[in-house]
């Protein structure tokens, strides 16, 4: 049984989002999502260290990626991207966050109950999150669902991802604004202890 718009809607409500819009997925809402190299000007990542891993074989990584991996840290460092996305939007307008996903944790089965199996997409204007910090709890509670923050004035995204020890940032597009942007995320990136690369 395939839900309606206004059955999903209520899904989402009742998980207690308020102030969203259902959108549909289609080639200039994926492009916006996406963090492929082929979609974006330049990516970035912000991690846990300074680079070079790309090759990765030493059992460091697997040992770190354990550590992070363990709730409190996890949680942890969720709340130093938190802050490093708020801190950010001190300076220049979030204008939406997008959480896509397939299924819920309380329905394993919600992708075949989504129009064309295509899962859901939910964009959360700036004025609808009272506490970023909670929203993004709620996010990870209640689905499996990935953010992205859309910074549109820079034609930067934040692509926050909930199993990653790292999060990405994307340019659409390369300008002046964006260029000095990224010099202020480095700062801000730095003062939380982690590498922007």
């Amino acid at each position: 049984m395939v839900l309606s718009h206004e059955e999903m809607k209520k899904i989402f409500e009742n998980h207690g989002f308020s102030g969203f819009e259902l959108r549909h997925y289609d080639d200039n809402m994926e492009k916006l999502l996406s963090f492929a190299a082929e979609d974006n000007a330049k990516g970035y990542v912000i991690d846990v260290v300074p680079g070079g891993l790309q090759h990765g074989e030493n059992e460091g990584i697997a040992l770190m990626e354990k550590h992070y991996a363990k709730p409190e840290r996890f949680r942890k460092l969720c709340e130093k991207w938190t802050e490093i996305i708020l801190h950010f939007m001190c300076y220049h307008p979030l204008e939406s966050v997008f959480v896509s996903g397939m299924t819920l944790p309380d329905d394993e089965d919600f992708l075949e109950k989504t129009p064309e199996q295509e899962g859901y997409l939910l964009e959360f204007p700036l004025e609808s999150i009272d506490d970023l910090e909670e929203f993004v709890d709620r996010v990870f509670q209640k689905t499996y669902g990935e953010m992205t923050f859309w910074f549109a004035s820079l034609d930067m995204a934040f692509h926050y991802f909930r199993d990653d020890v790292y999060l990405i940032v994307t340019l659409k597009k390369i300008t002046e604004e964006n260029r000095a942007a990224l010099g202020l995320l480095k700062k801000i990136v730095e003062a939380k202890g982690l590498f922007l690369l």
